[in-house]
């Protein structure tokens, strides 16, 4: 009797175990089988098999085995079983984000035969129309030296991780080509992850120009025939490079000698729902496994990673000039505590410039320079709409989602700035509910609606209207509707068809725009006052990262900084591109208040449709933590973890909290948290199982609870 434990995208953390049927073929591990569930019938994967089991005739047998041959190897699911432990998620469900979709559908089976999705694989190059390639450049000297490093390790085979930390502009990217053209001519393969879909296609068809139909694209932008015709042909390894966004670290890939993480600071390879996973984490596990090198690269990288550099867990490399002697633009800062008023000569009276709200005199001026001088402008606000809250001046009533408990946000349409009866809409940027805008007030009934505040569509709207002979784009989510809209945008701009490009962080990471001399940044003190530890880190590297767009050519650039918090050092040290400077007074910071990288973070969260009722059961779990945490006796224990920072001993787990979160209800559920923090994430990990225990124990089935390990945002 042949017993088969199966992963299943259930919730739970169990594999669970059927019976093969006598005249069944023993499936593989990595075969998809379809086996009953309750009263219905699903597609799982074998994981294993069992020796012995108590009672096993009541076990109930596998209806079909749907994979003569394994379709997953054991090292990528050794690698997805790692994950699922670490990030506390079910192994079943960690698979099936590993997937394309379908793959674990019994529907999709039944309908569509044997295997799931065509196996046929067309080129990424049907992804790829319209963007132009870089030719090999000449390398500097910098370039060349940390080639020479690198090439020197990957010809032993052994993990190796660097942090290539190099400023805007350096060169980074003709770093990674040759490095991946050394690796695929030894008959290994890459994979290289970028941290958004605006840049997959930019860079995939950068390394499709250089590599041909050797490179492969995954990202969520794709339609499902297109993965999964990407999956396949990567998987039967007629694609040795895969270029995509965080998901693609499960690319099929086999024999991986390189993999590179551009941008390796970003927030958005952090999953912030379901499986919690850190793409960049992971890809250190997966070169462990692989015995590959691994190369983090950013200008401006994360506290954590710098400081395990310098710590000695990963090999440095920095590049600190532009090739062909570009200089860093220079910044300026401009204070915005006092707002500049004109002075009439008539009246005596001082006027307010109608757009002092967010335009400055300087920067202002600045545009208009550039423009004479015929070259082109970035304006960047990480805030979409025309306005970021409506309310009623009559009674002070401010205008909220019902669902979400946060203000809504304005969205005016063509028409309404034209005259037009058509006012646009209230949009919440969370749960996508939407109403008319400016309607009358529900309180008081008053008709004189008024919207404050601005947003990426009111900055273009008003730079239109001030310079209307000059172009003016917008690049943010509402404006970039498909990968065809956002190539068009980006690809004028480039051509110079833009003249001015207002945008959100989409602009900020990886582009190179030849005529592109001012940068302004209309206000850097945004992401200052979230209220979370690693703000003023993600402030520096949101002003250092989209001023490195300005000047990468031959003249130097101007970036121009409005803030009403100049003195703030997250805005002095990226003045100055002094990364080192911030990051040792980062260091001492987050030395005194104990956060990463000197301790580790599970954040656990509640949710319900019950205020007092998820407030209640955090409180309970939060107890049960402290008690769990009192019982450890964790003296010298060891952390065994690839993260952790080196020559650390764990401590008592501290439990803090629990606390609403500061967005306290989103699509109708409130929202409760409390977090756990400690030096070692085994100590960690045992309170948080104590936690679940309890949970799966006395939580009824209408709180939903959510474990989030090494959390980025706490929102």
């Amino acid at each position: 009797m042949h017993l088969i434990d199966v992963a299943l995208p259930l919730k739970i953390h169990e594999l669970l175990t059927y019976r093969l049927p006598p005249d069944f073929p023993l499936p593989e591990p990595g075969s998809r089988v379809l086996v009953p569930l309750g009263r219905r019938e699903a597609v799982g994967m074998v994981w294993g098999y069992r020796d012995e089991f108590s009672q096993p005739e009541k076990l109930r047998e596998i209806l079909a085995v749907i994979d003569e041959q394994p379709i997953v190897s054991g090292m990528l699911r050794d690698f997805i079983s790692w994950a699922a432990n670490y990030y506390i998620y079910p192994v079943g469900l960690a698979l099936q984000e590993a997937l394309p979709s379908g793959f674990l559908s019994a529907r999709g089976d039944r309908t569509h035969g044997v295997a799931v999705g065509s196996r046929s694989s067309r080129g990424a190059d049907f992804l790829l129309d319209g963007w132009n390639s870089q030719s090999p450049a000449v390398l500097t000297d910098e370039q060349a030296e940390a080639l020479q490093t690198l090439f020197q390790r990957m010809d032993t085979g052994v993990f190796s991780p660097f942090l290539l930390h190099g400023v805007t502009g350096s060169g980074k990217t003709e770093v990674y080509l040759r490095a991946v053209e050394r690796t695929v001519s030894s008959g290994k393969t890459a994979l290289v992850l970028v941290p958004e879909i605006a840049m997959t296609s930019q860079i995939a068809g950068i390394f499709h120009e250089r590599f041909g139909d050797s490179v492969a694209l995954m990202h969520s932008g794709m339609s499902d025939a297109q993965r999964r015709s990407q999956w396949w042909g990567i998987k039967e390894s007629k694609y040795p490079i895969v270029v995509g966004t965080r998901s693609a670290i499960f690319a099929p890939l086999k024999n991986i000698g390189l993999i590179v993480v551009d941008e390796e600071h970003d927030t958005s390879y952090k999953q912030e729902e379901r499986f919690r996973y850190n793409a960049r984490d992971l890809a250190l596990v997966r070169g462990k496994y692989s015995g590959s090198v691994v190369i983090l690269g950013s200008a401006t990288p994360a506290v954590t990673s710098y400081y395990k550099a310098v710590s000695g867990n990963y090999s440095l490399i920095e590049m600190v000039s532009r090739p062909g002697g570009v200089t860093l633009p220079r910044i300026l800062v401009i204070d915005r505590r006092e707002k500049k008023k004109r002075q009439d000569g008539i009246t005596g009276k001082r006027e307010e410039d109608p757009l002092d709200h967010w335009l400055s005199p300087e920067l202002y001026q600045g545009i208009r320079d550039a423009l004479d001088s015929e070259d082109q402008v970035l304006i960047f606000l990480n805030r979409r709409g025309y306005a970021t809250f409506v309310f009623c001046p009559e009674c002070g009533y401010v205008f909220r989602c019902t669902q979400c408990d946060l203000s809504l946000t304005w969205h005016r349409k063509p028409g309404a700035a034209n005259g037009g009866k058509d006012q646009g809409v209230l949009v919440c940027h969370y749960c996508g509910s939407s109403s008319p805008a400016l309607p009358a007030c529900p309180v008081c009934q008053g008709q004189a609606v008024r919207a404050a505040g601005f947003g990426t569509e009111r900055l273009s709207q008003d730079l239109a209207q001030r310079f209307p002979d000059f172009k003016v784009a917008r690049l943010d989510r509402d404006a970039v509707t498909s990968q065809k809209r956002l190539k068009a945008i980006l690809s004028d701009f480039r051509e110079r068809k833009i003249d001015i490009l207002v945008g959100t962080q989409m602009v900020t990471k990886g582009h190179d725009f030849p005529g592109l001399k001012l940068v302004g940044i209309v206000w850097a003190d945004l992401s200052l006052n979230v209220p979370e530890f690693n703000a003023a880190e993600r402030s520096f590297q949101l002003i250092s990262q989209v001023s490195g767009r300005a000047g990468r050519r031959s003249e130097q650039g101007q970036v121009l900084v409005q803030t009403h918090m100049p003195d703030h050092y997250a805005v002095r040290y990226a003045m100055h591109h002094d990364y080192k400077g911030f990051f040792q007074e980062e260091l001492e910071k987050r030395k005194v208040l104990g956060y990463p990288p000197f301790s580790r973070l599970i954040n656990i969260r509640l949710t319900g449709k019950s205020k007092s009722e998820v407030k209640d059961a955090a409180a309970m779990l939060a107890s049960v933590a402290r008690e769990r945490a009192e019982l450890l006796e964790i003296k010298g224990d060891s952390d065994n973890s690839p993260f952790g920072p080196a020559g650390m001993e764990s401590k008592r787990v501290q439990v803090l909290g629990p606390c609403q979160a500061p967005r306290g209800r989103l699509k109708g559920r409130f929202r409760y948290q409390f977090m756990l923090k400690g030096a070692g994430i085994d100590a960690l990990r045992r309170v948080c199982f104590a936690v679940l225990h309890a949970g799966k124990r006395d939580l009824p089935a209408r709180i939903r609870m959510d474990v989030d390990v090494d959390p980025m945002s706490f929102m």
